[in-house]
């Protein structure tokens, strides 16, 4: 699943837009023929022409597809392939199709078979046999991408539930763990007598948090954020910016809205040994729950066992 804010609505949400192809060409001329091929299919298109801007276009669209030249500037076809393949924000079914000016050979093709794409084609091709290849590859995406977010993802605010966010932070902390870099959880809860609904919490915490976040809902009225390259005092002024965004008024950061509880636990390098990513949602759950029994001693509390794990 994509990392992203949240996971792919179900297939009937998916067909409400239309499917994003990020193509990635040094040569601007084939771009542009693969795009008035694409277009007029009904796909969006979105162009590259280094391995740099692959990589900042997948941070930003989270496309559907992406065509990847072999030869492309500032990186090798089959490594970058190897490395979108590792990036969260790609699924495993996403498509990746390589491309090369001349016909490829067999040694070729199972080299880029073995890198993580699903095709290597020649610049010689058959728009009709392309857009064919391409929307077999894009529904059998669409029904992993669903099989897999049915028991991941929580119905009414398509968010992750507390089983995807399980899986979500072991994700993101082997991420952490390969740069050594820090690694957050908040966990907060808006009161039942604010008003607050869970589609309304959902819509603000996607505003609010950033694209790298994992957002989930773990309870009725109980939501997390699972926050990479964040360390505890960071983490406390992303509580302070969630209960500001949810009151719809800007706050000062000693002053926590009554309605609004959180608690968070953070590590300072997730490659240390004794970091163990499935506690830190239990820490922060832990610290929340502290708050929830005593507002009066702090509304925002840091788990003091998850302090201590970095």
């Amino acid at each position: 699943m994509r990392s992203g804010r949240f996971l792919p609505e179900p297939s009937a949400g998916a067909a409400s837009r239309a499917p994003l192809v990020l193509v990635a060409d040094a040569q601007e001329w084939f771009a542009r023929a693969l795009e008035t091929v694409l277009l007029p299919a009904g796909y969006s298109v979105l162009k590259a022409y280094t391995a740099r801007g692959v990589l900042e276009q997948v941070e930003l669209t989270e496309p559907d597809a992406v065509i990847l030249a072999v030869d492309l500037p500032g990186g090798d076809g089959l490594n970058l392939t190897r490395l979108l393949r590792a990036d969260e924000r790609v699924t495993p079914s996403t498509p990746i199709i390589l491309t090369q000016p001349a016909p490829a050979t067999r040694r070729q093709t199972l080299a880029a078979l073995r890198a993580g794409a699903g095709e290597l084609w020649g610049h010689k091709l058959d728009a009709e046999e392309l857009l064919l290849r391409l929307a077999t590859q894009l529904r059998a995406k669409a029904d992993a991408d669903h099989a897999w977010a049915e028991g991941l993802v929580d119905a009414t605010t398509q968010l992750y539930n507390a089983r995807g966010l399980a899986r979500r932070v072991r994700e993101l902390a082997a991420g952490a763990r390969r740069r050594a870099a820090p690694l957050a959880c908040v966990a907060f809860a808006v009161e039942e007598e604010a008003g607050q609904s869970p589609e309304r919490v959902s819509r603000v915490l996607r505003e609010a948090a950033r694209t790298s976040d994992a957002l989930g809902r773990i309870g009725p009225r109980e939501f997390a954020v699972i926050a990479p390259e964040t360390g505890a005092d960071a983490a406390r002024r992303l509580a302070e910016r969630l209960a500001g965004a949810l009151v719809g008024q800007p706050r000062r950061p000693t002053v926590v809205p009554t309605e609004f509880l959180a608690g968070y636990a953070a590590v300072a390098d997730a490659a240390t040994p004794k970091f163990d990513p499935a506690t830190l949602l239990a820490h922060a759950s832990a610290a929340l729950a502290t708050a929830t029994r005593d507002p009066a001693g702090g509304r925002i509390r840091q788990c003091e066992s998850g302090s201590r794990e970095g």
